[in-house]
C-alpha cells in the first residue's frame, strides 16, 4: 500500500489556470466604443455648434483611441479564451479577428489624420 501512496504523491495533476476577472477586458472595450461613438458623432456635429472649433480632428482622434482601446480589451479577450480552450476556437478567432479589425481603423484614421 505505501507504493501506491508514494507513486500517487509523485505523480502531478494537470490543473487549469486560474480564472481570471475579465473586468479588464470589458471595460477597455465598453470605453472604446464609448469614444468611437463620440467620434462617429462629432463627424456630423454642425460647425456653428459651440465645439464646431474642435471638431475637425477630434472625431479622428477619437476614431484612433477608440480603435486601440477596442483592439486592446478585445486581443486580451481572445488571450485569454485561447489560454482556457487550449485551440483556435470560434470565439477566439472572432475576438482576434475584430481586435484586427479595429487596429486597421485606427491606423486608418491616424493615417487620414496625418495626411
Amino acid at each position: 500500500m505505501p507504493e501506491i501512496l508514494e507513486k500517487a504523491q509523485k505523480t502531478k495533476v494537470p490543473t487549469a489556470p486560474p480564472i481570471r476577472s475579465r473586468v479588464a477586458e470589458v471595460i477597455l472595450a465598453v470605453v472604446g466604443f464609448v469614444c468611437l461613438a463620440a467620434g462617429a458623432y462629432l463627424l456630423f456635429a454642425p460647425e456653428d455648434w459651440w465645439l464646431g472649433d474642435l471638431v475637425e480632428a477630434w472625431h479622428m482622434s477619437a476614431f484612433i483611441i477608440g480603435g486601440v482601446l477596442v483592439m486592446t480589451g478585445l486581443g486580451m479577450y481572445a488571450n485569454e479564451r485561447y489560454r482556457e480552450d487550449g485551440h483556435w476556437t470560434a470565439r477566439v478567432v472572432t475576438g482576434a479577428v475584430v481586435a484586427l479589425v479595429a487596429l486597421a481603423g485606427a491606423v486608418t484614421a491616424a493615417l487620414l489624420l496625418i495626411f
